[in-house]
């Protein structure tokens, strides 16, 4: 009698164990997701903040290659930040569905569950809104890199101009003082040749 309240006692227990494995196996994945791409998109915050800190042209500025470096990492940051969108609206779209078949199953609660229902999607919309502000905020800060860049290229090919100008400049002043110098240096012995 013992043996058998022991034996039922042990698969009772197991029964609760197994229940409780396949529940925790049954997280979803979607989770695991949106973590990873935060975790991305802070990585590429942290390059962003890195490049947009880099000094490395000869006159103390931002260099063409830093000023690339920003716009590529800016163009993965609009793409993580299209990439969590769209798992954000996959997870709200998951939760409503599975929030639905709760409620179809029980019966009760309707209109507790719907305005939580709500409530999840104004949270989900106003995320999506602020990751949609964001990668516009984004794609301005990179078009006014582009136009810096640009700007920085007709800089220094205006600078790149001078100089030239002035090497040729200087170029010909140094031939003309070689000629100046080669025809003083004749005028001397032709005057005395005419003297003998």
């Amino acid at each position: 009698m013992m043996k058998k309240k022991l034996l039922a006692m042990f698969f009772c227990c197991l029964w609760f164990v197994g229940t409780q494995a396949q529940e925790q196996s049954q997280t979803p994945p979607q989770d695991d997701k949106l973590t990873r791409l935060m975790s991305d998109r802070e990585q590429l915050i942290l390059e962003y903040q890195y490049y947009s800190q880099q000094n490395s042209n000869f006159w103390g500025k931002q260099s063409k290659k830093d000023l690339l470096n920003i716009i590529d990492t800016l163009k993965e940051i609009i793409r993580k930040d299209s990439e969590l969108i769209a798992a954000v609206k996959e997870a709200s779209v998951r939760k409503i569905a599975q929030s639905t078949v709760e409620n179809q199953r029980a019966g009760k609660q309707i209109q507790q569950d719907e305005r939580l229902i709500n409530s999840q999607i104004a949270d989900l919309q106003g995320q999506i809104s602020t990751l949609q502000s964001q990668a516009k905020k984004r794609e301005r800060v990179i078009l006014d890199l582009q136009e810096q860049l640009k700007g920085t290229d007709e800089v220094r090919y205006g600078k790149d101009r001078v100089i030239a100008v002035m090497s040729v400049l200087a170029f010909v002043l140094f031939l003309y003082a070689v000629f100046l110098q080669i025809r003083l240096s004749r005028k001397p012995a032709t005057k005395k040749r005419k003297k003998a």
